[in-house]
């Protein structure tokens, strides 16, 4: 009976422990009870200018991102494509496994600049636009989704997978709060992106009447909060509603995620979330720009190797306990036998802990050129090839003579017979 007795309680207990939602944040601030409450089933808040985590629930469970997909898609066109190419709507737009749900209505052969299709795309949330934008960067549908598989992994999103570009609901199109949020940051670091992202309304043209025109941001902290800046919300039913929000205050940024949140209460939790952030914790500069990492040696000339832009540590306000970043630093991989001043020659790694948060690239600080000597040995020499040359004609010129005096002789001995005979 004890044992019957001990099994239930171990297995009640792991049933317990199973339904408690993970929730922490970086540095663990002394007051607990200052943690947001968040209903979302997975959240993150990251500092976008140091990579650093600075609220947590649930990071690596593998949720739908419904339409924050297209902030991936979105940043692939920006990378990839030409903003001013025309695109040419194609019939899989007729594929209404593919396509439904949130639509501009693009029919096949419409013509709309890829500028345009995303404005539809990451304002309006159109899935026709998505689609439409994954065929001209990358051919067809199932290659450009496997750029974004590539482009995840390079971002360090490896709990990702993507199915197709709008994020309508498919099997194994996931990712993690965590992950998110890795995106998000790499996709706002980029200017172009930035700037969709935070327009609130946009106008395309279009050729048929009737047609949607009016492109409106659905983000509504957008237009509620004057420090958000972005980025991008989603909802299907099996995802619920998800949002990735950006705000700036007092020059510093914010990216939060929320995945899985059941109702609108997931605009008050971002906000609730983002204020816990700036409340909480502050930046402080870790390196400035400028700073000089290493150095390297160019034709037996030091040359240091800078930072352009800061390295930022985030640490919570209330903590005495000194924080630290790890940097892991790579120099070129062969010997330069010349640099420019800003050319970059080296990476450097920035670690918290074991966690990658950023790579910046390394820069010369001067320039060196090749000497003038060093330069002239560059230049052919034809010095050895030339006396070959010579030593040649020489033994031929030797030869030559040496068969002509036989000849001569071998002439003079027949004379010298025919006189005989005569």
């Amino acid at each position: 009976m004890k044992f019957k007795f001990m099994t239930i309680f171990v297995l009640a207990l792991s049933m317990m422990m199973s339904n408690i939602q993970t929730t922490y944040a970086a540095d663990k601030p002394s007051d607990s009870q200052s943690l947001p409450v968040v209903h979302g089933e997975g959240a993150y808040l990251i500092d976008v200018q140091s990579g650093q985590t600075l609220f947590a629930k649930n990071p690596n469970e593998q949720l739908a991102p419904a339409s924050t997909t297209k902030i991936m898609t979105g940043l692939l066109a920006i990378e990839r494509g030409n903003l001013n190419d025309t695109v040419t709507a194609s019939s899989t737009l007729l594929n209404n496994k593919l396509v439904y749900g949130t639509q501009i209505y693009l029919e096949p052969g419409e013509k709309m600049s890829l500028k345009d299709l995303l404005y539809a795309m990451l304002l309006n949330s159109a899935n026709d636009a998505a689609v439409t934008v994954a065929e001209h960067i990358g051919g067809n549908v199932s290659k450009f989704v496997d750029l974004m598989n590539q482009r995840a992994l390079e971002i360090g999103a490896t709990r990702t997978h993507f199915v197709n570009p709008s994020g309508l609901t498919a099997d194994g199109h996931v990712t993690t709060a965590h992950d998110l949020a890795l995106i998000a940051r790499t996709a706002y670091q980029n200017p172009v992106f930035a700037q969709y992202v935070r327009t609130k309304n946009y106008v395309i043209p279009r050729a048929k009447p009737d047609m949607p025109t009016q492109m409106v941001n659905e983000n509504k902290l957008l237009w509620r909060d004057s420090e958000v800046d972005g980025i991008k919300t989603g909802y299907t039913a099996a995802a619920e509603n998800c949002l990735v929000a950006s705000a700036t205050r007092n020059g510093r940024q914010l990216i939060g995620v929320i995945l899985k949140s059941p109702g609108r209460e997931i605009y008050t939790d971002m906000q609730a979330m983002l204020d816990y952030g700036y409340k909480q914790y502050a930046d402080k500069i870790f390196k400035p720009a400028g700073s000089v990492l290493t150095s390297i040696t160019v034709n037996q000339e030091p040359v240091d190797l800078k930072i352009d832009r800061p390295i930022y540590l985030t640490q919570g306000v209330n903590d005495q306990t000194p924080a630290d970043l790890t940097l892991k630093v790579s120099g070129p991989k062969n010997a330069l036998n010349s640099v420019e001043e800003g050319q970059e020659v080296g990476r450097v790694e920035v670690y918290d802990g074991t966690t990658l948060l950023d790579t910046l690239p390394l820069k010369a600080g001067k320039t060196i050129t090749l000497p003038r000597a060093s330069a002239k040995s560059l230049k052919p020499d034809f010095s050895w090839q030339a006396g070959i040359i010579i030593a040649s004609l020489f033994v031929l010129i030797f030869y030559r003579r040496k068969i002509m005096a036989k000849r001569l002789a071998q002439k003079r001995i027949l004379l010298a017979r025919r006189r005989e005979s005569s």
